[in-house]
């Protein structure tokens, strides 16, 4: 409010005409912006590339030699450890206690950030003694020695997944096949958590609660009761009344293997029981069949154990859930499940084929449905992220849902179409219906249903002109280009910046077009702080070229979207930075699309040994531009992902833990 009188203040021509147009003129308004949608600002080219001269290269680093004692441990001390030993750790890092972590790539983020800063220039901070330029880099080549040059065959380990229950989402569409119905029970469970590693498919959330066994209780019951009143489900799920062929099928979809001979003739027993207290067939296969559902062979995915410390193949049956649960979020079909019978599935020739297979099903959907929708955060729109719909009619739960789903099907048709990665970025092409068309003011799309548009301006082209990203990385209010530049940096590129030091004030007042400028002038004057200028002159530039871009992604005109990195890279508006993007961080978003997938793909956090296979598919990938599809086969063929080990502490426990 203070700045709005402020504002006022200084213009009041521009003042009292605004106040007008927000009392009068909104469909005046409305014209407006729909004339700026259609006139993208030319005020320049829309990228430089950092100057050559008087920047560090890569091919700087070939005829460096350095020793040790000599030269690395003295520039450390001098000029990085004032402020970041184990004492001060300014910024949250701290290089000395990483420094005796060996090897160095149990802190590979961390030092990979040192390098880019020192490339950069931008640490040490300006006001402080500078390194010559043979420093700078003896130093980044000894990171590169430890980091990217560090022989990762002797950590080479596949990790440990260990034993969960299903996700909710896992659940709903794991019923979903097997029963045949929609009916999604799993909605009425506790929330499921991201982990660490972002997903919600990751082991170290997916604990079994006390708060979970009533509910599954009643989703066996659901379930069940909704097949049984309609005939057409409930005569192929009994096989038109063969009980013992009808339950083994039943068992072996739900357990996702074949039943044991004791597993059949328990539930055949439980069968035979309820007969003899007075009810008929389908009633008496129903109450057993909602027994299986409440199983822990069906709530949980508990690998079978292998020998102890030791790399084994995932056994066959395992490895069509790793395949149906990454692929489909949900359990494998009648193919996998044969293959596996036939110990065919740890058979490359046949994993390649499988997974194109099932790619080719709708199912495979989930892919943007789910993984890129919480690696990219975009499943907070709507949910928990949208306008007050009172004040904001336009904010409805269809605009948001198609907003969600534009990403979604955008990211589904990359992986299906084996487009390159730069296509994340940018693309001539999104998906619409009439509702998000007519808020983006693309005309001549009608219809509910989402579709395939070709888009004759760049402005929608990749997922950074997507509504639903936009909103993510805002605020409700307003939009925020530190939001938005670390959104970039952590989420994208895997390089995340540190976080704030702990009594640095918030900055950013204000929003829309009038408050653009003045944002800028504040963020430049936090930048002049000792302890912001290394973060924000990487975040800020990121952030402001998007500012074409309201708080939920319609387009504006009339703002400041330059930016400038401290290598010297210029850009201008989001076009600028999807070139700047593709032009010099490619290599930084394929590696870190393959971290995010392989991590959804084990359902676990990646550990530092992990970073072997992220190197050597991304060294695969590399030349032929980081294809989406074939990224996919990569995972699904690597190392962890058909190689198990269980570690000695671990042996014993084969089933979550109930809290």
């Amino acid at each position: 409010m203070k700045e709005e009188i402020e504002w006022r203040k200084e213009s009041s021509e521009e003042a009292a005409r605004e106040l007008f147009e927000e009392l009068f003129g909104e469909e005046e308004e409305e014209e407006e912006e729909e004339e700026e949608e259609e006139e993208e600002e030319e005020d320049g080219p829309s990228y430089e590339a950092p100057a050559t001269e008087g920047s560090q290269k890569d091919e700087d680093l070939k005829d460096i030699s350095y020793e040790y004692k000599k030269h690395i441990l003295p520039t450390l001390s001098k000029y990085c450890l004032d402020c970041h030993d184990a004492e001060t750790a300014k910024g949250d890092i701290d290089l000395e206690s990483a420094f005796g972590r060996r090897p160095l790539v149990r802190d590979r983020s961390l030092w990979e950030n040192v390098a880019e800063r020192i490339r950069n220039g931008d640490m040490p901070p300006k006001d402080k003694d500078q390194p010559h330029e043979k420093e700078r880099l003896r130093l980044r080549k000894w990171i590169s020695n430890e980091v990217d040059l560090f022989d990762y065959s002797q950590v080479r380990a596949p990790g440990h997944v260990p034993a969960r229950r299903l996700s909710r989402e896992e659940y709903n569409r794991t019923i979903s096949d097997l029963v045949g119905l929609d009916l999604r029970p799993a909605d009425q469970f506790p929330m499921d958590f991201t982990g660490t590693s972002g997903f919600s498919n990751s082991a170290n959330t997916l604990f079994l609660h006390t708060a979970h066994l009533d509910r599954y209780m009643s989703a066996a019951e659901t379930v069940i009761d909704a097949a049984q009143k309609d005939k057409s489900v409930w005569n192929r799920l009994t096989d038109n009344g063969n009980v013992k062929q009808s339950l083994r099928r039943f068992v072996r979809l739900a357990f996702r293997r074949p039943p044991t001979d004791k597993e059949m003739n328990s539930y055949l027993n439980h069968y035979q029981t309820q007969k003899g207290k007075g009810k008929n067939d389908k009633e008496a296969v129903g109450t057993v069949m909602k027994v299986i559902l409440v199983s822990p062979n069906f709530l949980l995915k508990a690998e079978e154990l292998s020998s102890v410390d030791k790399d084994t193949k995932v056994t066959q049956y395992d490895m069509a859930s790793r395949l149906s649960y990454f692929l489909w979020a949900s359990a494998p079909d009648q193919d996998l499940l044969s293959l596996a019978e036939k110990d065919q599935l740890q058979n490359t020739k046949t994993i390649r084929e499988q997974i194109l297979r099932m790619l080719k099903d709708p199912r495979s959907e989930s892919l943007g449905r789910i993984f890129a929708s919480e690696w990219l955060s975009t499943d907070d729109v709507g949910p928990r992220i949208r306008k007050d719909p009172i004040d904001n009619p336009w904010c409805t739960e269809t605009l948001m849902a198609a907003m969600r789903e534009e990403t979604s099907l955008f990211f589904h048709s990359l992986v299906m179409e084996n487009e390159p990665i730069e296509r994340l970025i940018d693309s001539n092409y999104t998906f619409l219906n009439a509702e998000l068309a007519e808020y983006y003011r693309v005309p001549d799309i009608e219809g509910k249903h989402m579709r395939r548009v070709k888009i004759n301006t760049r402005q929608r082209g990749g997922i950074l002109g997507h509504a639903s990203v936009l909103a993510t990385t805002s605020f409700p209010h307003r939009t925020s280009p530190v939001l938005r530049g670390t959104w970039i940096l952590t989420t994208l590129l895997g390089t995340p910046p540190p976080p704030p030091p702990p009594d640095v004030p918030e900055i950013e007042v204000g929003g829309g077009r009038r408050a653009a400028s003045t944002l800028r002038e504040k963020l430049e004057v936090h930048r002049d702080s000792k302890r912001c200028a290394g973060c924000h002159s990487q975040i800020d530039p990121l952030g402001f070229a998007l500012e074409n871009y309201s708080e939920f992604g319609r387009w504006r005109n009339g703002v400041d979207n330059r930016g400038e990195l401290p290598n010297g890279a210029r850009f201008r508006g989001p076009q600028g930075l999807k070139m700047a993007l593709i032009d010099t961080r490619l290599d930084d978003l394929g590696k870190q699309l393959i971290r995010k997938m392989l991590s959804y793909a084990l359902g676990r956090q990646l550990e530092y040994y992990d970073e072997a296979v992220v190197r050597e598919i991304a060294q695969r990938l590399k030349g032929s531009g980081y294809p989406l599809k074939d990224m996919v086969i990569e995972i699904g063929l690597s190392y962890p992902f058909t190689i198990k080990r269980v570690p000695v502490e671990v042996s014993n426990k084969t089933k979550p833990q109930i809290r």
